[in-house]
C-alpha cells in the first residue's frame, strides 16, 4: 500500500466515523453515509456550509469511473443532500476525468488543499504561555463554539456546536485546546488508527492568533502521536494563491510536516 493509499484511507475512515455520532446529532444534522466501491460517502443534510458532505477514498480497490461516481452521487439524491464534496487523490483520477466531471456535474468547487505527512521524528517543543492539553467532557461546548467563530460557520440554531462537541466521543480521536487563563481560546484534535496519525480541527479564536496557540498544540498532538506508537502523521491544509501566505501551513511545517501532494475538490449540487 502506498504512502497516499494509506493517508487517504486514514482520513476517509475519520469522515466515515462522523456516522457512529450520538443519534441525536445524527438526526439534528440529518448524517447517513454509505462504503462504496472500496470508498466512503458522507452526507450531512443539514449542515449549512455544506462542508462536511465528503465522498473520500475512492480509486485504490477499484478504479475511478463514471459508473462509480454516479452510485456515488445516486446515494446523494436518495440521502436528500444538496452537495457532494469529492476528495480525490490526484494518482487516482483517470484520463477522462474531465469528461466524467462534465456529464455528471462536477466542478472544481472548495480550495486545493496541500496534503502533508510527517514521519516519527522527536518533535521539538514549543515554549507557550497558553495551556495545552486535552480537553475534557465539560469542555466539549466551548471546543466546539471557537471552531464555529474561527471558521465562520452558519449556526443559527446551535446544531454545529452540538455535534462539533460531540466529535470527542469517536473512537481513536482525542479533542485539544490553549487555554488562556480558564478560556479556551484554540482547538486541535488527533485521529490515531494504529500507525497512523490524522490532524484535524485547528482554530484559533480571531483575538489571540499569531501567539502561538497553534505551534504549541502540533506539538503536542505530534508527541502524543509518536507515544501511541504513530510512524506516519497527515495534515491538510489549503494551499495558499499565488503571492499569498498562509499562516497554518507555515505552522505546520515548522512542526515537521513536509508537502506530499495536492488534492483539489470537486463539487457536486443538486
Amino acid at each position: 500500500m502506498t504512502m497516499v493509499e494509506r493517508v487517504e484511507r486514514l482520513e476517509a475512515e475519520l469522515i466515515f466515523r462522523l456516522s457512529l455520532l450520538n443519534e441525536r446529532v445524527r438526526d439534528r444534522m440529518g448524517i447517513t453515509a454509505e462504503r462504496i466501491g472500496g470508498g466512503i460517502a458522507v452526507s450531512m443534510v443539514n449542515d449549512p456550509s455544506g462542508f462536511w458532505s465528503k465522498a473520500q477514498g475512492f480509486g485504490f480497490t477499484e478504479p475511478v469511473t463514471k459508473d462509480l461516481i454516479g452510485e456515488v452521487l445516486d446515494f446523494y439524491r436518495a440521502a436528500g443532500g444538496p452537495v457532494a464534496n469529492f476528495h480525490l487523490a490526484p494518482e487516482v483520477l483517470p484520463a477522462n476525468w474531465a469528461e466524467i466531471c462534465e456529464v455528471l456535474g462536477l466542478v472544481e468547487g472548495q480550495p486545493t488543499l496541500h496534503k502533508l505527512v510527517r514521519d516519527a521524528r522527536p518533535v521539538q517543543q514549543v515554549e507557550t504561555s497558553f495551556r495545552i492539553g486535552p480537553i475534557g467532557p465539560e469542555d466539549g461546548e466551548a471546543w466546539a463554539a471557537v471552531q464555529v467563530e474561527a471558521f465562520r460557520m452558519p449556526d443559527p440554531d446551535g446544531r454545529m456546536v452540538e455535534m462539533l462537541a460531540s466529535v470527542n466521543d469517536l473512537p481513536g480521536v482525542t479533542c485539544y485546546a490553549a487555554w488562556d487563563g480558564d478560556k479556551l481560546v484554540a482547538t486541535g484534535a488527533l485521529y490515531v488508527d494504529g500507525e497512523l496519525g490524522e490532524f484535524v480541527s485547528a482554530a484559533t479564536l480571531p483575538e489571540y492568533r499569531g501567539r502561538g496557540a497553534q505551534s504549541a498544540l502540533l506539538a503536542r498532538r505530534v508527541q502524543d502521536a509518536l507515544a501511541a506508537g504513530c510512524t506516519t502523521l497527515a495534515v491538510e491544509v489549503v494551499k495558499p494563491a499565488r503571492g499569498e501566505d498562509n499562516p497554518s501551513l507555515n505552522n505546520v511545517r515548522r512542526a515537521g510536516f513536509e508537502i506530499a501532494y495536492d488534492r483539489p475538490v470537486w463539487t457536486w449540487k443538486a
